[in-house]
């Protein structure tokens, strides 16, 4: 397995058969967007209103009653991703679909994924 999360999250998007890039674009030019590239961990994520799951995936879109982080995509390091999340806006919930698993939306605690 490669090491690498940029070169795991471009894996998953071509298994996906979606374009990263279109994505990375739309989250960069969102004003609470955020892209994060690097070696060990790739995020890509928003906020979003957590009661309007099929609002989620518009990465575009911005959401007034945001009361959630919405995690479009998460490779890499989970300790170092945590440690860097406690530094964000805490919002009540954290939102993400398990991609080509299940495409049923969760919704947990922000707190719970702090603390982990």
């Amino acid at each position: 397995m490669n090491a690498d999360a940029r070169d795991r999250a471009w894996e998953y998007y071509r298994a996906a058969g979606r374009d990263m890039e279109t994505d990375l674009a739309a989250l960069a030019a969102h004003p609470q967007g955020i892209v994060l590239l690097m070696p060990r961990l790739v995020v890509l994520m928003k906020p979003v209103c957590s009661n309007a799951p099929e609002q989620w995936t518009e990465l575009a879109l911005i959401s007034p009653a945001a009361d959630a982080w919405y995690i479009h995509l998460l490779v890499g390091d989970l300790r170092l991703a945590r440690r860097m999340a406690a530094t964000l806006p805490p919002l009540r919930w954290l939102c993400f679909q398990r991609g080509l698993r299940a495409p049923a939306p969760h919704r947990h605690p922000w707190q719970a994924f702090l603390l982990h």
